[in-house]
């Protein structure tokens, strides 16, 4: 698709979607790294444990999730190829943030029915979007 041809406006409501996405992901990550001590207290006991004990690498992975996944979404905006490699550094981000919550820190414990919402929607969402994003550049929507 030349860059003078029209976008489907389908492209456009993906991307401002995606967008919000990784948006509130950013801020969900900012509240975590300003959370107060007051903040803290508010907490269960058992999260205050799951915060206390998660590891730097996995802090690092969130940091790296969110900040890949939101410039990965303005790169989209802007139809920029770097889009699909940023939102692939995002998912794998994911991968290795939930490998930690899984595998290390017991979180699957303190899920209850409606806990696994979001766990299972973020790396779905993360995949969806780098593959929209592959599509998009190999179907000339993104140069």
């Amino acid at each position: 698709m030349e860059r003078n041809e029209r976008t489907p406006n389908w492209f456009w409501i993906i991307a401002i979607a995606a967008l919000i996405w990784n948006g509130l992901g950013l801020a969900a990550y900012v509240a975590d790294i300003t959370m107060t001590a007051e903040d803290f207290a508010q907490l269960s006991l058992e999260q205050q444990s799951l915060y206390a004990d998660r590891p730097y690498w996995a802090s690092a992975a969130f940091s790296v999730a969110v900040i890949a996944g939101f410039f990965g979404s303005v790169m989209l905006l802007l139809r920029r190829p770097i889009a699909v490699r940023l939102f692939l550094l995002s998912l794998l981000a994911v991968l290795v943030q939930f490998a930690s919550f899984f595998i290390l820190d017991g979180y699957i414990d303190y899920l209850d029915q409606t806990g696994w919402i979001m766990p299972i929607a973020i790396p779905v969402v993360g995949l969806a979007l780098f593959l929209f994003a592959r599509w998009a550049e190999k179907n000339g929507l993104i140069k």
